[in-house]
């Protein structure tokens, strides 16, 4: 394949299995203009790591940017609101707005308080495997599932509420990047935040009438503490379902893939069930579900001897960072006892996710109820994963059957 096919980030092979592309990158583009995304691509360690912690020269309100790469001018302003909601979201926002909306979500997202949900979580996952067929497709009937119904516990909302949550979010991120798919284009994105927006609106109205021990509760009564407006509420509580459920689902997923997809680590993995955490680790540098993230330059910055200019897109590409040599040693080798797996998954500095310890917790009890419940379980060789391969940012599987062997239902 020639350099100009293996850049092409409009193929969908190239979607499918990009590590080639950022692998020729680091070694010879390590700064990079892609003129599909009408941004810059930093791909070393180093790079992507001093840029998450430099929020004074790239800033997250980007909103605006992202958008206008993609969509043509006459058709911006139908994007005006969808604009407007997500730019109050906290990953959109800098400085002081940035903080006064993390300050709204922090009494929520304590490692105490994430802690608390173990049982939960331990319930649920175990109600979702007791459910499964021998042959099953875990994309749809499990890594779905689980996190949804995780949410709605802390959302405190139905259970068939948050099963609807995958459409919404799926619609919204899909399209943020670039989407290759006509039925997750900017109609669909505005259609699903507006929905959710309304749908939120509503649960907020309830929790102010009658609080609960929730999420939405407990963000409410940190918004009396700092004067928030219902608005900083509402477009808060909106982002963590759009941050973290789609990713959550789609991380699982493609973490069990990898792991079967290598017999002698899944072998190390069931004969040492205490390895789960690093091997959660490895999962996440390896592959991660939501590749890359965006800032908008504030001032012109030089890497490399190449200028980016005041006012253009930088997209953060974690994912080729965690595949750097420089940083990792065979990189390209899944290996659930990797030491020191410094990976930038879950980003760095004032934008760190504040949904790592519940990922980290659901995936240890998924992980572990999964392997104890079914020890046999294998890929069906006439039944391949079939990748979702509508956008380069957000990685993900459409279906993973699995034969889950001694201890399925039958």
């Amino acid at each position: 394949m020639d350099n100009q096919a293996l850049l092409d980030f409009t193929c969908r092979e190239t979607v499918r299995d990009p590590y080639p592309a950022y692998r020729y990158l680091r070694e010879h583009h390590p700064v990079y203009w892609s003129p599909h995304f009408k941004a810059w691509f930093l791909t070393r360690y180093s790079d992507v790591f001093a840029a998450q912690g430099d929020a004074r020269r790239y800033s997250s309100n980007r909103m605006q940017q992202l958008v206008d790469a993609q969509v043509p001018e006459e058709k911006r302003a139908q994007l005006a609101s969808f604009v407007k909601l997500a730019s109050d979201w906290m990953y959109s926002q800098d400085g002081d707005p940035h903080k006064a909306s993390r300050h709204l979500l922090n009494r929520a997202f304590t490692p105490r308080a994430i802690e608390t949900l173990r049982q939960t979580i331990e319930v649920i996952t175990d109600e979702e495997l007791s459910c499964l067929e021998q042959q099953s497709d875990l994309m749809a009937n499990l890594f779905n599932r689980v996190p949804a119904l995780i949410l709605a516990k802390l959302y405190g909302i139905a259970r068939e509420d948050a099963l609807k949550l995958r459409r919404w979010t799926d619609d919204i991120l899909i399209f943020l990047v670039g989407s290759l798919d006509p039925d997750h284009g900017p109609a669909q994105a505005l259609k699903g935040v507006e929905e959710m927006y309304a749908y939120f609106a509503d649960v907020i109205a309830q929790r102010r009438q009658q609080p609960r021990d929730d999420l939405v509760s407990r963000v409410l009564e940190a918004g009396k503490d700092s004067a928030s407006s219902n608005e900083d509420v509402l477009a808060q509580i909106v982002f963590i379902l759009v941050a973290g459920y789609t990713t959550s689902a789609d991380q699982l997923c493609l973490g069990l893939l990898h792991l079967l997809e290598h017999p002698q680590q899944h072998q190390a993995l069931l004969a040492n069930l205490s390895l789960v955490k690093p091997a959660i680790e490895e999962m996440l540098r390896y592959d991660s579900a939501g590749s890359f993230s965006h800032r908008v330059l504030n001032e012109d910055v030089e890497i490399h001897g190449v200028t980016m200019k005041q006012g253009q897109l930088v997209y953060l590409m974690r994912a080729a960072a965690n595949r750097d040599p420089a940083k990792f040693e065979h990189p390209d080798h899944f290996d659930i006892h990797r030491k020191h797996n410094d990976h930038l998954a879950f980003g760095r500095g004032e934008h760190f996710c504040m949904g790592t310890a519940l990922f980290r917790l659901e995936a240890e009890v998924v992980f572990t109820s999964l392997f104890k419940r079914f020890p046999t379980l294998h890929l069906i060789t006439d039944k391949p994963a079939i990748w979702r391969t509508n956008n380069l940012q957000f990685r993900g599987l459409k279906s993973l059957p699995i034969d889950l062997g001694k201890g399925a239902a039958k």
